[in-house]
């Protein structure tokens, strides 16, 4: 029996987002909004005395080859996953006066996944984040269902300063790279989460660190040596600060238990260890992270991945993206204490996540509504009211009507 109801619910906590990063690109044409042909009209039809930077690239669904993008006016691309960006040709001697370091290992994947901060700094520079620019956004997430969130990659002190400044300062938590840590005063690091760390790349910019084998062209990009990561580990411990690994790919997610393993056999060198997206996570690997206390901080909307990504990912990966049945139901994680759920803005909005949680490409995928609202976990420094409408017939979750009631 087909069903559509309405579940009410709390705003929630994104506990995975780049709301900074978002409020400065919220002025530059989406790409993903768009069909494949109707994205590449308005990219041939952009300015062409200046650079125009545009989001939401999807490299499955607009793939470019260097012949189409000498044609293009110009235009930074960048890629739907943040990993990842292409310039036309016309628009190469914009970002060199811009960003020249950018530009000149624009064509060497390797460096711009190591210095993915730095990549996402370049972006605020292009595209700057005003207070105007953020609290605007951060406000345009409440219709979505969301009122605060974790801002997993502050670019600049400047940055810090915006978002821990106005109204909305106690409804953004914010991790840095520890580049950025270094450079802050005592007061600056007292309003810092923690030091945020990518050891792979993604699955869209086909960067990931996954065992293989792509379908197509793809290979594993570690950030970190062991040793450089051992290194950099230890430094964070001696700032007694919390740390947050970005990890893919089951070799990056090996990568991270092992050096904090190295560090701490039960994690206690950091006040809190986060494996951020942990995609294709196994049961071995999840009892290692039990063990050490870490928290798994994922992304159910990310389960569509399963779909969108079957021109790379083969099979058995498709199958292996977020195993979260495994996880609460043999591996003991409970959502909201050591499994926790943000949307790393891909889309914003706890529609998708909903969607994917409920109705998911694989049952190991299946999230139920109780869970996926513990895994947010209530929004922080605002109240407020979400109502669902779940329409099993057509296996979608949509926002009806969310709003504040403090």
């Amino acid at each position: 029996m087909n069903r559509r109801y309405v579940e009410s619910i709390p705003l929630l906590h994104d506990n995975h987002n780049h709301a900074s990063l978002y409020s400065a690109l919220s002025v530059c044409p989406d790409l993903s909004v768009l069909p494949p042909n109707e994205a590449m009209k308005l990219l041939e039809n952009l300015p062409r005395d200046r650079l125009t930077v545009a989001k939401g690239w999807r490299t499955n669904e607009l793939p470019l080859s260097n012949a189409e993008l000498s044609r293009l006016p110009p235009v930074l691309l960048i890629n739907f996953s943040l990993h990842g960006f292409a310039v036309s040709d016309a628009g190469v001697p914009y970002l060199e006066r811009a960003v020249p370091e950018v530009a000149g290992r624009r064509a060497d994947q390797a460096w711009c996944e190591a210095n993915l901060p730095a990549i996402f700094a370049a972006y605020c520079e292009l595209s700057p984040v005003t207070a105007t620019a953020f609290l605007s956004y951060i406000d345009t997430l409440v219709p979505l269902g969301i009122g605060s969130s974790d801002e997993m990659t502050v670019t600049s002190a400047a940055v810090l300063d915006v978002l821990r400044a106005g109204r909305c300062a106690d409804r953004v938590r914010s991790w840095v790279s520890p580049t950025l840590y270094r450079s802050l005063n005592a007061d600056q690091r007292s309003a810092v989460s923690g030091i945020k760390l990518f050891l792979d790349g993604a699955i869209g910019a086909r960067s990931a660190a996954i065992a293989g084998p792509w379908i197509g062209s793809g290979r594993p990009l570690f950030t970190y040596s062991d040793a450089e990561l051992a290194v950099l580990l230890s430094e964070i411990s001696s700032w007694g600060a919390s740390v947050s690994l970005h990890a893919i790919g089951e070799l990056a997610i090996e990568q991270g238990l092992s050096a904090i393993e190295a560090a701490s056999p039960s994690g206690g060198a950091f006040p809190t260890v986060r494996l951020e997206h942990a995609q294709f996570i196994g049961r071995s690997q999840a009892d290692r992270a039990k063990r050490l206390g870490a928290v798994l901080s994922m992304q159910p909307n990310f389960s569509s991945d399963s779909r969108d990504y079957a021109d790379r990912l083969p099979p058995p990966y498709r199958e292996a993206n977020n195993p979260f049945r495994m996880l609460i139901d043999e591996g003991g994680f409970i959502p909201g204490r050591d499994l926790i759920f943000g949307s790393d803005g891909m889309p914003t909005g706890i529609a998708s996540a909903a969607t994917e949680a409920l109705f998911p490409p694989f049952e190991s995928q299946r999230l139920s509504i109780g869970e996926l609202i513990a895994g947010y976990g209530a929004a922080r420094g605002i109240s407020g009211r979400t109502e669902l409408e779940i329409d099993e017939a057509s296996r979608r979750v949509r926002v009806i009507g969310a709003s504040r009631t403090d």
